[in-house]
């Protein structure tokens, strides 16, 4: 089936905004929550399989006075959430599932969102999701809505949109110009212009995330990412992708920097094939890291890809998405990035070759990514849930990093308006 499902695919791959905090904050977050002050509307959490989430603080990093109280409101909010959540739903918020298809029940698509509680899902042109009566926006929309209408919590609504190769609006908009092309221009606005303009169409569409901009740094020839990048330069990538990134954030688009730590310099395909990239550590920290650490401390990007490559100078062992030294060390730890981590799809050969989705699954959500992206039906979406509560119970995940992955997504989900 995972075989079927990669033919079916195009070549195409997939940030919460910083919540600065001091840590006074995260105290009062935990010490002085007041239940009778939550307004947020949530289905009751079914009785049984529930256990008592631990509390995980966020890195007090607040830049003023006037934004203690709004990110304390919105993390006393999202505790009481989780504090109300039973074990298969705080589950099925790290799952972004796609769908076969564009019939939303056969597809199992309804049952993914009303029965296992996942926290989003993935337009795709390659699995029949646009074909018709979903050439019309207004269609679209529907099933948007109708998806948020059925989910215990709103919905993340993704898509792949960067234009030129991974176009997922070119049968609403045509053809819109690639990272290159915008990048040849000379003018960063023209990224900014774009992406402004991509957002507003989104939202027409239901569509709240983004997994766009590429930031990978071009150092390979020929390149397999081709014109999706940006360009050579790192500060040229960052530019860029900044203004893109600005194009959808502030018009109300969660986006997503991908593909950590790196792709720009693969030879190989991780659709095909698991890339190994042989750098040293400090050629790493000046190419392929350098526009995330711009990147992350500029423009707050909602989401953050993390990919399916092996990069020794990091983890000789484990590919970025699985890996604790990337994720929890380089990411979290050495960039400071506190958003929504996301992995590529697991179902693509670079992972599935090596470990199934179940095995994947556990060890992303283990390295401190937040949401598994690969599961496409019920069946699936079980397999894993079962494979994270198995891994709870043995103790090699606990209920704090899951609680954590929870957080920064309710988090995402709050400053962006999807979750009031």
């Amino acid at each position: 089936m995972q075989k079927q499902r990669l033919l079916q695919r195009q070549h195409s791959t997939r940030l919460s905004t910083h919540l600065l905090i001091v840590l006074c904050c995260v105290m009062l977050l935990f010490g002085c929550a007041n239940p009778s002050s939550d307004t947020t509307q949530v289905h009751p959490a079914p009785s049984g399989d529930t256990l008592t989430p631990t509390a995980q603080p966020v890195p007090a990093r607040a830049d003023s006075n006037e934004t203690e109280a709004p990110v304390r409101q919105d993390l006393e909010k999202v505790q009481h959430i989780i504090d109300s959540m039973s074990l298969d739903q705080k589950l099925g918020q790290l799952i972004m599932v796609e769908y076969l298809g564009n019939d939303y029940q056969a597809s199992g698509l309804q049952d993914m969102i009303t029965q296992e509680y996942v926290g989003g899902f993935i337009y795709q042109e390659s699995n029949g999701n646009f074909n018709g009566p979903y050439t019309i926006e207004s269609n679209v929309s529907a099933l948007s809505q109708q998806a948020n209408s059925d989910a215990h919590i709103p919905l993340l609504i993704a898509t792949d949109q960067e234009g030129g190769l991974v176009n997922r609006l070119y049968k609403f908009h045509g053809y819109l110009p690639s990272a290159e092309e915008m990048a040849g221009s000379g003018d960063p606005s023209v990224a900014l212009t774009q992406a402004t303009q991509q957002a507003k169409w989104l939202e027409e569409l239901g569509i709240n995330a983004d997994f766009a901009p590429v930031v990978d740094v071009h150092t390979a020839d020929p390149p397999v990412l081709a014109s999706r990048m940006f360009g050579r330069d790192p500060k040229t990538v960052a530019a860029y992708a900044g203004a893109f990134l600005q194009g959808l954030q502030k018009n109300g688009v969660a986006g997503c920097l991908k593909h950590f730590p790196g792709l720009g310099s693969i030879t190989s395909d991780p659709h095909d094939d698991l890339p190994v990239v042989q750098r040293s550590m400090t050629d790493l920290e000046n190419i392929d890291l350098a526009p995330y650490k711009l990147l992350i401390q500029q423009d707050q990007p909602a989401m953050i890809m993390a990919t399916d490559v092996l990069m020794p100078a990091i983890d000789p062992t484990l590919p970025a998405e699985l890996s604790p030294k990337a994720i929890n060390g380089i990411l979290r730890g050495e960039l400071g990035y506190n958003g929504v981590v996301v992995t590529d799809g697991l179902y693509m050969g670079g992972i599935s070759q090596h470990w199934s989705l179940t095995q994947a699954s556990v060890l992303s959500i283990i390295a401190g990514d937040d949401m598994i992206e690969g599961p496409y039906s019920p069946s699936l979406v079980a397999e894993v849930v079962t494979a994270l509560k198995q891994a709870i119970q043995q103790g090699q995940l606990s209920m704090a990093r899951v609680d954590e992955a929870v957080r920064h997504i309710l988090l995402l989900k709050m400053q962006y308006g999807i979750l009031k």
